[in-house]
């Protein structure tokens, strides 16, 4: 029986890897291939370096959000593997965010929250010894 807190994040993430960074990623290849989205693009990022490379982050995205739902359902299935590659998601975002202002804000607020839930999931009411 896997335990609510660490299901919670488990649907936090897949919501995060799915709808936000697989699925629109995937969606928006074809428009900035074809040149719709290059130059008339909002800037979205605070470093010009992640505007200019737009196209090559797709693909990263994608497979960062695979990973992010591959992750969250090995946590609902009650394996260790899935808890270990969804808290490596979550620190990893945690880093990146950073350089992704002020798009990042959705994707730190994400990750931090169903990193704290697998943590408190994961070790629950044990104490430092």
């Amino acid at each position: 029986m896997i335990n609510k807190k660490l299901k919670t994040a488990a649907i936090l993430m897949i919501i995060h890897g799915a709808m936000i960074e697989a699925i629109p990623s995937l969606l928006m290849m074809p428009s900035i291939a074809s040149g719709l989205g290059g130059t008339e693009m909002p800037p979205i990022f605070a470093i010009d370096f992640f505007k200019d490379n737009l196209m090559l982050m797709m693909p990263m995205a994608v497979m960062f959000g695979i990973t992010r739902v591959i992750g969250a359902m090995g946590v609902l299935k009650n394996r260790m593997w899935g808890f270990y590659l969804s808290v490596i998601n979550c620190v990893i975002t945690m880093n990146l965010m950073l350089f992704m202002i002020p798009a990042g804000i959705a994707d730190g607020i994400l990750a931090c929250s169903a990193l704290i839930l697998l943590l408190i999931g994961y070790f629950g009411k044990q104490t430092i010894r």
